[in-house]
């Protein structure tokens, strides 16, 4: 599995993922940064095919995986992903609450903590997009299939 190679650009103070060009940057951009990412890395790795793509998609990036799915599909084409089909993982919000204390986990972009119903929570995780894997043919030298 490779390193999580955020699809955004990081955000200094949290290291979480930033849209690249603020919030009006949804599927169809994201998709074709994500195939552009991913076809970097299969280049680096001397991949000779591409099988499969994974991602992680986190709740508040407000991307709906099912339009993301097919802005993919569209932006494969032509390209070395053309035959790789894209497995989306969403990933729930990590947030730790100012009032209480706690570290919660959330299902909905709704930031509000569950324990004590307090508000301002510091996100976490679960605000960016991420390349997560690549199952690669490459060369015997490079010696492996899954990045």
């Amino acid at each position: 599995m490779c390193e999580r190679a955020p699809i955004c650009r990081e955000s200094a103070e949290r290291g979480t993922a930033l849209p690249l060009a603020g919030r009006d940057m949804h599927e169809w951009s994201l998709a074709c940064e994500l195939v552009r990412q991913a076809e970097t890395e299969a280049r680096r790795r001397g991949a000779l095919r591409v099988h499969s793509v994974k991602a992680s998609v986190g709740v508040l990036t407000g991307i709906l995986p099912e339009l993301f799915q097919r802005a993919y599909e569209m932006a494969r084409q032509g390209t070395c992903l053309e035959e790789a089909p894209l497995e989306i993982e969403v990933e729930a919000v990590r947030a730790r609450c100012p009032e209480c204390g706690r570290e919660v986990t959330l299902h909905s972009p709704a930031l509000v903590c569950p324990d004590c119903s307090g508000l301002g929570l510091e996100v976490l995780g679960g605000d960016g997009i991420f390349l997560t894997s690549l199952e690669l043919d490459v060369a015997e030298a490079a010696g492996g299939n899954h990045v």
